[in-house]
């Protein structure tokens, strides 16, 4: 029990004082007598013997507690313990890192499983409070779900389904969810199972944390030597020239590590290497591979304690390939400009001709130039000079000429990338088709009040639309023009995957907008499908390390097979070193009173009785003054 205002005690001082006006003001018992002649020889007892009698009275007892309730109330105290039947909480957070993956001291498993089974303990135990939350400290904190006496067994599913895996322990994140868990549950508390490895940073920035909870630290693993595949990165030495690979290796221990190291190509074994590793130093290492590969993967020899950190992937095909068709009667410019694009196909269509044949694929971007369709193709979408007389755009018949000087960019959220480091001061554009922009279309360039370029989405088609005609300006003849239609072409197609990334880490990916449905194919075997819209983003769970497939479909139709390499060797969790932890028990009780509120106030009963028992007390004197036939002695 806390009290929030501890001067309100001094109220105790009128108990005192009440005894003392009892004393002095004691009435004289009433008695009915024929005569008082009789009365008069009696001898009288002294006054001050009479005023040192305590007068045992039920109205003097009523006073003092009246008082005493009153003072009480007034020292507002709190309670924090469960009142009138309320359940006790209690939140259990596991970390789930990749450093959790780790042998436990003195424990036949990993650390996980430690954890694991002293979260079924608190559980299981008789003692247990009514309501309990398990919580998620991965890279990102998770609630996984609050149990009663009745759905226990629940609990104990999502605890046997954790697995140890992600770059990040976020246990200040977790503290936060379990501080909102628990608002209300005066008997409640906390219990992190962690390993402890965490960067020093982290650990420093928990031990200054305030929390209105209690929090109980248990800390399972110990000290442990490793050794660990940190970095694994490629870049080609020129365009089609071989690829430069380069290699990390750290030893986190403090004796010297020597291992092998090997690197494979597509499952090929390109070279083996013995190295040896200085006490808490790290090793690098370099080789020049032949273009053409898809997966490197390099390897230690795995006899530490912490095996999955000891491979590293990466894919080497970050740039997706894309199919154009160039729906167009003069291609050649736009054919010329492409082919400094790698990984793309290019094929051309006669106006005249597009649409009369079905293809079996449709094509990742359509150029149209000076000529539209009925309807938008699906994927990217490019049109250039647009005619008019077509139902997607409103156009003009009449182009308007240029006016010299008014040349301007008209960008709503800053500089776009399409126009990062391109000059436009030479360019002249030219008759521009005077369009009406669509609601679905921003406009990025401007020439004056008239839009030269736009850009948006409509269905499963990504549009950009370049207003002028690229034979009646100077455009193509400026280095602007490669940039540009480079860079526009990356903007309607989907980003390439990245090479590699850590476990755990947070991916979210956009597919092609004709994508309805995504499978990603995991390292252990297993398969998950997500349902997409035309546009949309999508997350991925990648806490497993190895090597993803990931394939997008547009209904039925195949259109595109990528690989991600996920790595679990960072210095955040290799490192097994137990960094110092805050020391385990309760907050400071008062500031956790004010902030929180989470305790029992009493003081509100304490006034209601003291109300009742100053009722009873009017109750009793009033009776007292209405008894008939009495007089006073």
């Amino acid at each position: 029990m806390s009290l929030l205002a501890p001067l309100g005690l001094l109220a105790l001082l009128t108990l005192p004082v009440i005894l003392l006006l009892h004393m002095l003001r004691e009435r004289r018992r009433r008695v009915v007598v024929p005569s008082l002649l009789l009365w008069q020889g009696l001898p009288q007892p002294q006054e001050a013997q009479r005023r040192r009698r305590l007068p045992l009275t039920l109205l003097l007892l009523l006073h003092l507690l009246a008082a005493l309730l009153m003072a009480l109330a007034l020292a507002q105290p709190h309670w924090r313990f469960a009142l009138f039947g309320q359940a006790g909480h209690l939140a259990i957070v596991l970390d789930t890192s990749t450093s959790m993956a780790a042998p436990a001291s003195n424990f036949g498993g990993s650390r996980l499983d430690a954890a694991r089974e002293e979260a079924r303990r608190l559980i299981n135990s008789p003692t247990a409070p009514t309501r309990i939350t398990l919580l998620e400290a991965g890279p990102q904190a998770r609630l996984l779900d609050t149990a009663d006496p009745a759905s226990m067994a629940r609990l104990l599913m999502a605890l046997d389904a954790l697995q140890a895996g992600g770059t990040g322990t976020d246990l200040a994140g977790a503290l936060t969810l379990a501080e909102a868990a628990l608002q209300g549950f005066p008997e409640a508390r906390v219990v992190v199972l962690t390993d402890a490895a965490l960067p020093e940073t982290q650990a420093a920035s928990l031990a200054v944390r305030a929390t209105s909870v209690p929090v109980e630290w248990v800390t399972v693993g110990g000290p442990r030597a490793n050794r660990a595949l940190v970095t694994l990165a490629a870049r080609p030495r020129s365009n089609n020239g071989p690829v430069q690979v380069y290699a990390r290796v750290v030893n986190y221990g403090n004796e010297p590590e020597q291992t092998i190291l090997r690197l494979f190509g597509d499952d090929q074994l390109l070279d083996a290497q013995v190295i040896t590793i200085r006490p808490r130093g790290e090793t690098e290492l370099t080789w020049t591979v032949p273009r053409g590969l898809a997966i490197l993967r390099a390897e230690l020899d795995g006899n530490d304690d912490l095996p999955i950190d000891d491979v590293a992937t990466l894919s080497l095909n970050q740039t997706r390939p894309v199919a154009v068709t160039i729906v167009s009667a003069q291609p050649e410019t736009l054919q010329r400009a492409l082919r400094a694009v790698p990984r793309l196909t290019v094929s051309t269509v006669t106006p005249t001709s597009y649409g009369r044949t079905l293809a079996t694929v449709e094509p990742d971007l359509t150029i149209f130039d000076g000529y539209l369709p009925t309807t938008w193709p699906a994927g990217g979408v490019l049109v250039i000079n647009p005619p008019a007389g077509t139902p997607l755009l409103e156009v003009s018949t009449q182009p308007r000429q240029p006016v010299p000087g008014q040349l301007a960019l008209r960008i709503t959220d800053g500089q776009p990338p399409l126009f990062e480091g391109v000059s436009l001061d030479s360019v002249e554009f030219g008759p521009v088709a005077v369009i009406q922009p669509p609601a679905w279309a921003a406009t990025l360039l401007v020439r004056g009040d008239q839009p030269l370029m736009l850009r948006g989405r409509t269905g499963t088609s990504e549009i950009a639309v370049w207003a002028f005609d690229l034979e009646r300006g100077n455009l193509t003849s400026r280095v602007a023009f490669p940039l540009l239609l480079t860079r526009t072409v990356r903007d309607l197609t989907p980003p390439a995957l990245p090479g590699a990334i850590l476990a755990g880490e947070a991916l979210v990916i956009t597919p092609d907008p004709r994508t309805t449905r995504i499978e990603l194919g995991r390292p252990d075997g297993s398969a998950e499908v997500f349902m997409v819209e035309p546009g949309a983003t999508q997350a991925l769970d990648l806490a497993l390390p190895g090597v993803y497939t990931l394939q997008e479909y547009a209904n039925q139709q195949l259109i595109y097979t990528g690989q991600l390499a996920v790595n679990a060797g960072a210095p955040a969790e290799s490192d097994l070193t137990p960094r110092g932890l805050p020391a385990s028990g309760a907050p400071d009780l008062d500031q956790m009173l004010v902030e929180d509120e989470s305790g029992q106030p009493l003081w509100p009963w304490l006034l209601g009785l003291a109300l009742v028992v100053l009722l009873f007390e009017w109750i009793y004197v009033h009776n007292r003054r209405r008894t008939p036939g009495e007089s006073t002695a």
